[in-house]
């Protein structure tokens, strides 16, 4: 597929450009088993050549953010389905805050998100949203892709 490729193709370049192959940890924050969507996300980010940690269910979002630190990840992917979204989110970012890694760790959501609550998490600082709505998943992976390029262009890497 020429959109896969295309985006591998971005990926090998972040790769020469952060100096490691992208890193993104996915997780589950909050009660909600539903990991349908983390684990496709998952695989199709491994997919395109994105280094994958996905830390599973039931987390809390400083085991996620701890995870990510820990791993030297550039992302992290939130899959939030239990409407907790606006709490969960900004832990995540009070958690990078305290580890002092919010310059380096972009954070993207996931989940059953209503529209109406797009601008609240942009404004936290979460960098996409996605709901079932995006169901291309190619699609995802050229999003999340262009917030490591905007980041790397940013610092002039």
């Amino acid at each position: 597929n020429e959109r896969v490729d295309g985006v591998r193709r971005r990926i090998d370049a972040l790769t020469e450009r952060l100096g490691h192959r992208p890193r993104v940890v996915i997780g589950k924050p909050g009660l909600d088993g539903h990991s349908n969507g983390a684990e496709v996300i998952a695989v199709s980010a491994r997919h395109v050549g994105y280094d994958v940690i996905y830390s599973g269910i039931r987390l809390s979002p400083d085991e996620i953010v701890q995870s990510a630190v820990e791993e030297g990840a550039d992302l992290i992917g939130a899959s939030i389905l239990s409407g907790s979204h606006i709490e969960l989110t900004a832990q995540i970012f009070e958690r990078l805050a305290e580890y002092g890694a919010s310059d380096d760790i972009d954070v993207f959501v996931g989940g059953i998100i209503p529209q109406g609550d797009f601008d609240k998490l942009y404004s936290m600082g979460a960098k996409r949203i996605f709901t079932p709505s995006d169901y291309e998943l190619i699609e995802i992976m050229e999003s999340i892709t262009g917030v490591l390029e905007e980041r790397a262009d940013a610092a002039g890497i």
